[in-house]
């Protein structure tokens, strides 16, 4: 979903809206030093509001004192405007009235600039606002394009249980996986509860799903032994219609089912991933599709009958993977959407990589499976924990878009203000997701917001200690710090595990929570798994 905002993204609009065309003028050459700023003018009042409709500028410059209209209703009628909710309102006035500037804060400016100020202050005002913005209009979009697509999904899960009424067991079991896809955002782990569930209703002991990048299916996430995992950056992609059951269900768009697989049957030609059963005895493959497009493709094996996968169940998994395809489809754009606001990071901080952030979210998720099973968290309340912890930990980082490249590259040490500016990021990232709409966003804030606090107190923003620091951002810290020491950075050179561990052993009471470093050094195979899965080479692709 685009907005004007996030149409170019190397491009945004200011409106100056003041009826003396030399103050419109006198900003046009102040803001001439950045070539991303496209400005434009408008000198009646009358005129302004449509004008704004129009252009849906990131920011407009509104001067109070005009012929016409009172430049203050002027900015309440901007406030009032759904299709304006992104764009930062900023009252550019020659007016020193401390009255006047408080009214104008109250009517929704979110800056008051006497006019006009130098112009390195200026420029740095006007593009704080615009990025803002940009950061605002990359949210809404999200979190609009994840309500549309929860709508569709309900819809497909009330066909789907008015439609199927044998079996009443099995259909409400997959009709509750069926709903609880409607409340992932994760890719993974909508991934993982979608296998999981289709393993356990149809008895299959192992199973993949397959995810089309272009003309080729990738295996996500497999399932053996009774839970599923991320798949192996390496792992062998197959092509549509190359011969394989895969390739063949995803380039026909039909199932193909084969409860009694010939021995002499080669691995090649079923496209099982090496960590699927090499000759498995029934399996059962699924296109997972909207209407005609191929989103991926399901992979069931080994049923626990003798005889296979039932009729039955392949006529209820097939009504499964339309839900699938809903969910998949939404969790792709959210995905989409999570990467644009991290590459918008990314282009201040090149540390913020796609590939660090998805390591960090899947150590967080290793080190929340292991806190929750200890502390007696539901296994339903788990599922939606992870969901919100992964997001907020692919994001944990985003507020380093409002900080300034003579930091984020500098080579050397940072003095005491270059610290305290590089430190505003964590505030800056939880303000991003300040009037809190879902439990995404208030999971975003908190990690942003507290995930360089220290167990011992001598952290920041806000010098939090033990406990008071939040449950998801004490292991984003851990999850973070452990991704940085064991990545390659233009200062240092990979550390090796055994150095690592060290720092966790002693840090655990002082920077860590002791409990999370404990679990961090106790599952640190299952940790450096992720490194596999997430390495930088794959991660230009997610």
């Amino acid at each position: 979903m685009e907005t004007p905002a996030s149409a170019e993204a190397d491009h945004y609009d200011v409106l100056v809206v003041d009826d003396q065309p030399m103050i419109i003028e006198a900003v046009r050459r102040s803001l001439v030093v950045d070539s991303k700023a496209r400005i434009h003018g408008c000198s009646s009042a009358l005129d302004a509001l449509d004008r704004a409709i129009e252009l849906r500028p990131a920011v407009i410059l509104q001067d109070l004192t005009m012929p016409d209209v009172n430049g203050l209703d002027l900015v309440s009628s901007y406030r009032l405007e759904p299709s304006l909710a992104d764009s930062s309102i900023v009252v550019l006035s020659a007016t020193q009235d401390p009255q006047v500037k408080a009214d104008s804060f109250a009517r929704g400016a979110a800056d008051y600039i006497e006019k006009l100020p130098p112009v390195t202050e200026f420029v740095a005002r006007v593009q704080h606002h615009a990025q803002a913005s940009r950061a605002s209009a990359t949210r809404n979009a999200l979190m609009r394009a994840l309500d549309e697509a929860n709508q569709r999904l309900r819809e497909v899960n009330e066909n789907l249980v008015v439609e199927i009424g044998a079996q009443r067991q099995k259909v409400e079991m997959l009709a509750a996986v069926g709903s609880n896809l409607a409340s992932i955002q994760d890719l993974e782990v909508l991934l993982g509860t979608i296998l999981d569930g289709a393993a356990k209703f149809s008895g299959a002991t192992a199973g993949a799903v397959f995810i089309a990048e272009g003309d080729e299916l990738k295996p996500s996430t497999v399932y053996s032994a009774g839970a599923s995992r991320v798949s192996k950056s390496s792992a062998k992609r197959v092509r549509f219609g190359e011969g394989t059951v895969v390739g063949e269900v995803a380039a026909s768009g039909s199932a193909l089912r084969v409860d009694h697989v010939a021995p002499s049957t080669s691995q090649r030609q079923l496209a099982m991933d090496e960590t699927l059963p090499a000759h498995p005895q029934s399996f059962l493959a699924l296109p997972i599709a909207l209407g005609s497009k191929v989103l991926g493709v399901l992979v069931l094996c080994d049923a626990n009958d003798d005889d296979g996968f039932s009729t039955e169940d392949e006529r209820l998994l097939r009504h499964f993977a339309g839900l699938v395809a809903v969910a998949l489809q939404r969790a792709q754009a959210a995905r989409s959407l999570m990467f644009r606001m991290v590459a918008m990071a990314t282009l201040r901080d090149p540390t913020e990589t796609s590939g660090h952030v998805l390591r960090v979210a899947g150590v967080s998720e290793i080190l929340y499976s292991a806190w929750a099973k200890t502390h007696s968290i539901s296994t339903t309340a788990r599922v939606g924990d992870r969901d919100r912890l992964r997001f907020a930990a692919i994001l944990h980082d985003v507020g380093k878009v409002d900080t300034p490249d003579a930091i984020l590259k500098k080579p050397g040490k940072l003095d005491d203000t270059e610290r305290s500016r590089m430190q505003l990021h964590a505030e800056i990232g939880a303000g991003l997701f300040s009037g809190i709409q879902s439990d995404l966003d208030e999971a975003a804030s908190e990690v942003a917001h507290s995930h360089h606090e220290r167990w011992d107190g001598s952290g920041y923003p806000r010098g939090l200690r033990g406990k008071e620091i939040p449950i998801f951002a004490r292991i984003v810290a851990v999850a973070d710090v452990y991704d940085a020491l064991g990545s390659r950075r233009a200062y240092k050179e990979p550390w090796p595990r055994d150095r690592i561990e060290k720092v966790f052993r002693e840090e655990a009471g002082k920077h860590f929570d002791p409990e999370l470093a404990a679990i961090l050094l106790d599952n640190i195979e299952e940790v450096e798994s992720v490194r596999d899965a997430y390495n930088e080479s794959d991660s230009a692709s997610n």
